[in-house]
């Protein structure tokens, strides 16, 4: 507990002390001189009495916070706070203010002000702020002052505080983009269509009837009945999906938007800017945001999703579920993925999935292939699990990745000329790793970075309805 003069004393030392002192140097004796001291006296027993019976004003104040606090990253965040005075005195008013974290902006006063609060009674307050960054935050005091009796003084104290933070990515931008893409009942701007394939899931045995096809006879119910017995199938409604995420360094490449481009209320632009021009994010931030996606559109579809993160080891491993529950595991565990400085370890991961993953299962991949020795690398770790998972590859497309001179990209300048020709030989070597990764059955998606949800769902869907799992 501190305690700092208030206005009310400043002014009476303008108004009193600084007259009283002065008659004191002025008038060696008389009415002049008694007077000053008499008003000195006065003030100054008066304000050491105000302070000795204020400094306890705030002991029987009781703050209530919550202990944990979700946001959505570039949306606003209410903190609720609630003041309790168990005391029997009334207390003015209160101030009081929350250290503001890098992270975050203020979007109200930073020092709120509440009335008066009076005994045995409490008052409800929220603290405001606009999360900039997603991840997990600690806020560990709140600061609260009152004043005195006679309001000389102003009574401050630090109230610990245990409440975290968890900032999760935005996904209303990506959300937008996919209402068109849900095929099924049930999702919005969606339609039932009808499924190709008789389907791999066993269903029952039933008679033999004409037109059924030989490969379906089950010989050996055939043989204990003595009539010809045919194997039904259904198509299968519960998959496992898999998204396999890529952290290591070259998820931290830097993705630049134009700010006169940026959709209103996407959270990139909350992200840094480059010379006030482009709004700046990160492919490992796309990552995540096509990992929630993809996990909230398994979820509508009845499939189990599962989520696996790596950097130079495997890192997190969640078992394919279904459920609002499990998707919040998943938000939980990916939401403070930050890009590591190292290379990604493609064998051990590998060998991971080919450990863990008994069950043929849906693996996406979100990794970043645009160096020549990483791609490689992943080529040739590939085929330990190629043979018994279907495997689907996006990363998002480099920004000077495309052929050259094509009509989008036409370089202004001389040095404008030589990136594109950079990004042409990028472009051709990831169209080579992509037909190499073609040949093990491995298909390797290079959408645009707003595009990387939409292609994803699209490839996700498509392998629903060709019955591919």
């Amino acid at each position: 507990m501190s305690v700092v003069p208030n206005t009310r004393l400043l002014t009476v030392v303008a108004l009193v002390v600084i007259p009283a002192t002065t008659a004191l140097v002025y008038f060696s004796s008389g009415i002049g001189h008694w007077a000053g001291l008499v008003a000195l006296v006065i003030v100054i027993a008066a304000s050491a009495v105000d302070l000795a019976r204020s400094l306890g004003r705030l002991d029987d104040l009781v703050l209530e916070a919550p202990d944990l606090q979700r946001a959505t990253k570039g949306r606003e965040l209410s903190i609720p706070l609630r003041f309790v005075n168990l005391g029997g005195e009334l207390l003015p008013w209160l101030r009081f203010g929350l250290p503001i974290l890098s992270e975050f902006r203020a979007t109200d006063d930073v020092i709120r002000r509440l009335p008066e609060l009076p005994a045995t009674k409490a008052i409800a307050s929220t603290f405001d702020l606009m999360p900039l960054r997603r991840g997990q935050f600690f806020i560990d005091a709140c600061h609260v002052e009152t004043p005195s009796r006679l309001g000389l003084w102003l009574v401050r104290r630090r109230y610990p505080l245990k409440l975290e933070l968890r900032v999760y990515p935005d996904l209303s931008t990506e959300r937008k983009r996919l209402s068109g893409i849900f095929l099924h009942r049930g999702n919005e701007g969606g339609h039932s269509v009808r499924q190709v394939g008789k389907g791999r899931e066993f269903e029952q045995l039933r008679e033999y009837q004409h037109g059924d096809d030989y490969i379906d006879i089950d010989w050996k119910a055939t043989a204990r009945r003595g009539q010809p017995v045919t194997r039904t199938f259904q198509i299968e409604r519960t998959q496992e999906v898999y998204v396999v995420v890529d952290h290591s360094r070259l998820s931290a490449r830097e993705i630049r938007t134009p700010i006169e481009e940026t959709e209103e209320g996407s959270g990139d632009i909350f992200e840094h800017a480059v010379g006030g021009e482009f709004a700046v994010t990160t492919q490992l931030e796309r990552f995540l945001h096509c990992s929630l996606i993809l996990a909230s559109v398994a979820q509508r579809q009845g499939d189990l999703f599962g989520f696996i993160s790596f950097a130079d080891q495997v890192d997190r491993f969640i078992r394919s579920r279904s459920g609002a529950n499990h998707y919040n595991i998943v938000r939980d565990a990916l939401y403070t993925l930050e890009p590591k400085r190292v290379a990604p370890d493609f064998e051990q991961l590998m060998v991971t999935l080919r450990q863990r993953l008994t069950r043929r299962a849906l693996i996406v991949m979100l990794v970043d292939l645009s160096d020549p020795l990483t791609a490689e690398q992943f080529y040739e770790s590939i085929p330990l699990i190629s043979r018994q998972h279907l495997i689907l590859v996006n990363m998002v497309r480099p920004e000077h990745a495309h052929p050259l001179f094509s009509p989008n990209h036409l370089p202004d300048s001389t040095l404008e000329a030589y990136e594109s020709l950079g990004g042409h030989f990028q472009w051709n070597d990831l169209g080579e790793i992509g037909k190499k990764l073609s040949h093990l059955g491995v298909e390797l998606g290079l959408p645009e970075h707003e595009e990387l949800c939409a292609e994803a769902v699209t490839q996700y869907l498509n392998v629903k309805k060709r019955q591919l799992i």
